[in-house]
């Protein structure tokens, strides 16, 4: 699950301690150390603009380089790494204006995915969901940015389940991959978020199609519209 942590500059590298979590003793180790990396920048223990050394993480993982290598291109391929001319190997470290075209894809997926789950959801499941989110510390510190993220992340996961839609499921894991690798903490506040989960649950408990793929994509339009005042601002800066 996310952490609410500040995203570190390019020199940032591999942190020491991590050689007994990390060995590859197995087969395959092509998929394998895919695999692993990939779950280590999603757990955010590899942070965006971190750089990643390959000598050191090919002796810590206890494997030589070229499956290393060959897992670090097809994460290239996804965008979760990228080779920097005469620097290195980083974690994709994504703009605001990326992540708003991320979330403008998120926007359609995710409402596709609220309007499948609207005939399928059981109204106990609904209720479950409703409840979820009573009574949650909203407050800017870090536990609860990390409890908010965790309900919120199960949320939305729970209503690709429910879609029933394997094809959606495998989109959004891909977007999903790259927004939990970007975020740090939250987009919105939660006190700002949660209140736009309850059209959306409503909705899905009234088994209203419409009505759930609306208020989705409403709730994520909002973000794309924060991350685009973001982005205008940031690029401002730069100029």
């Amino acid at each position: 699950m996310a952490q609410a942590r500040k995203p570190l500059g390019p020199g940032r590298t591999l942190r020491a301690g991590k050689s007994s979590s990390l060995r590859i003793e197995h087969e395959n180790l092509d998929d394998k150390i895919y695999a692993r990396l990939k779950a280590l920048i999603a757990e955010r223990r590899m942070l965006p603009g971190e750089r990643i050394l390959q000598d050191r993480l090919a002796r810590e993982m206890g494997v030589s380089r070229t499956p290393l290598v060959n897992a670090l291109k097809r994460l290239a391929q996804e965008r979760l790494v990228e080779w920097v001319s005469r620097r290195g190997i980083y974690v994709k470290r994504f703009t605001k204006r990326e992540m708003a075209r991320l979330f403008e894809v998120r926007e359609a997926l995710e409402g596709l995915s609220a309007r499948l789950a609207a005939p399928r959801i059981d109204g106990v499941e609904a209720d479950q969901l409703i409840e979820m989110f009573r009574g949650l510390d909203l407050s800017p510190t870090p536990a609860a940015v990390r409890k908010y993220v965790e309900r919120d992340r199960y949320f939305h996961w729970r209503l690709v389940e429910i879609a029933g839609n394997e094809q959606l499921a495998q989109a959004l894991e891909s977007v999903n991959m790259m927004f939990f690798a970007y975020q740090d903490g939250l987009v919105r506040p939660a006190a700002e978020t949660i209140q736009e989960h309850y059209p959306i649950l409503e909705a899905l408990r009234r088994h209203d199609p419409d009505g759930s793929e609306a208020a989705m994509r409403l709730h994520i339009r909002r973000s794309v519209e924060r991350l685009e005042k973001e982005a205008e601002a940031e690029e401002a800066q730069a100029e």
